[in-house]
């Protein structure tokens, strides 16, 4: 999995998995990779071949608003 900084951006890049700027020094974290359609995979950095959770972009859109 390699994994890019957000540098305080609060979009997702397509095809690249992301991690919060709090977990940059932590190698056990969740991360999100925007896909085609739309939609927003949930992985763990510790496991990266295993997706834990799809969500379509409108319920990404809304976690973050409510996260931030």
């Amino acid at each position: 999995m390699k994994i890019v900084k957000t540098q305080g951006r609060r979009s997702l890049t397509a095809g690249v998995w992301h991690k919060a700027e709090a977990s940059q020094g932590a190698s056990n974290c969740a991360a999100a990779k925007l896909v085609d359609g739309g939609n927003v995979l949930m992985g763990d950095t510790q496991n990266p071949d295993q997706v834990r959770l799809t969500l379509p972009g409108g319920a990404w859109d809304a976690l973050v608003r409510t996260l931030a």
